[in-house]
């Protein structure tokens, strides 16, 4: 067998692809903590996996990995909340309502406005702008009968530019701040904080699966967990070796999905893909300095706080950046309770709506 096809075939086995991305990932860790790179557990292995995923990597993190993870973050989060929510946030209620209604009103209607100038074909154009989770959005974009293929470019590309759009925003905002973990990363633990941080993170998971919940696998957590703490019922301990693992996860679970094949089945449409979502990130940006003159926050405290996702992400960029976690954290459970409660019908209604005024032969 000829040497380069004996590498091909070394490198084509999962556990040869996982050592790498594992050490490669560690190694862009170490980089950018030591550079103080803003929310840089997740930046380094968001761009590792993406490299990965592009040169053809076939690994993907497994659904119970990327379950706990997620429930893991939403401990991390309710560790950086701990006393800081409080009453002064039901002020803000009908903020968070007019935030959520207006990610939502913005993405519908700027997917229904590109699929009427002829930029994507209608149902394919709202779905991938939908700021739903991205699976359950190309779930029900195949159900509708739209390129399913397209709308997970679509969601895939605006979680990324939404999280480097944001890790960008921190870097301008607080270049001097401290973005990895705040202590060793080896050391003492205390053993009834760590039972109580994995008792928490189990509640989340089996809540919401028993609520069919699948943003709850961090919400619950984050916010149970975040009341606890404040009225001092509950000290979890979050080790930062653990914390950056579950960040990997996440990274590694947006990264991975830009794969060769993906890529050539959108190639025609990437250069649109990429404005639209850059555009929807400037509506939501203009909507989020809105917000901070309105409620007096600082103004990347208000670009997270209407950001269109994904929000495992931009919770992670939050609590590691100098803003309004609660803030941030009460509008976007309100943008995903809008999001369930409506978003699906009202994507269904949009799409069915869309004509394009002037047909594009290159659309997908």
């Amino acid at each position: 067998m000829p040497p380069t096809r004996r590498a091909r075939d070394v490198l084509g086995q999962p556990w040869v692809q996982w050592t790498l991305l594992v050490v490669a990932t560690a190694l862009a860790d170490i980089v950018l903590v030591a550079l103080h790179a803003p929310a840089a557990l997740l930046l380094g292995p968001l761009a590792t996996a993406i490299a990965f995923g592009v040169a053809g990597a076939a690994v993907r993190p497994p659904p119970v990995v990327r379950m706990a993870s997620s429930a893991l973050i939403g401990c991390l989060v309710a560790v950086s909340l701990g006393a800081a929510m409080g009453p002064a946030m039901l002020g803000h209620l009908p903020t968070f309502l007019i935030i959520g209604v207006s990610t939502v009103v913005l993405s519908l209607g700027l997917g229904w406005l590109l699929a009427r100038l002829g930029w994507f074909e209608g149902a394919t154009s709202v779905w991938g702008l939908s700021p739903g989770g991205a699976a359950s959005m190309i779930a029900l974009a195949q159900d509708m009968g739209a390129d399913a293929r397209t709308v997970a470019m679509m969601q895939y590309f605006r979680v990324l530019l939404v999280a480097a759009a944001a890790i960008g925003l921190a870097h301008l905002a607080a270049p001097g701040a401290h973005a990895g973990p705040a202590r060793a990363w080896f050391g003492a633990l205390d053993g009834r904080g760590l039972a109580e941080l994995f008792g928490l993170a189990l509640v989340g998971a089996v809540l919401s699966k028993v609520l069919k919940f699948p943003a709850g696998i961090f919400l619950i957590p984050g916010l149970l967990g975040a009341g606890l703490i404040a009225v001092g019922w509950l000290h979890p301990e979050a080790p930062p070796l653990l914390g950056a693992m579950a960040y990997a996860v996440v990274g590694w679970n947006i990264g991975l999905s830009f794969t060769p094949s993906s890529l050539a089945h959108s190639a025609r449409a990437l250069p649109r893909i990429i404005a639209a979502t850059l555009i929807l990130i400037a509506l939501c940006g203009l909507s989020g300095l809105a917000i901070s003159r309105l409620c007096g926050v600082d103004p990347l405290t208000g670009y997270l706080a209407t950001s269109p996702g994904g929000v495992d992400s931009i919770l992670i960029i939050a609590a590691s950046t100098p803003v309004d976690l609660p803030f941030i954290l009460a509008a976007q459970v309100m943008r995903i309770v809008l999001v369930l409660m409506v978003g699906p019908w009202a994507a269904g209604q949009v799409a069915r709506w869309t004509r394009p005024l002037t047909p594009n032969p290159d659309a997908p």
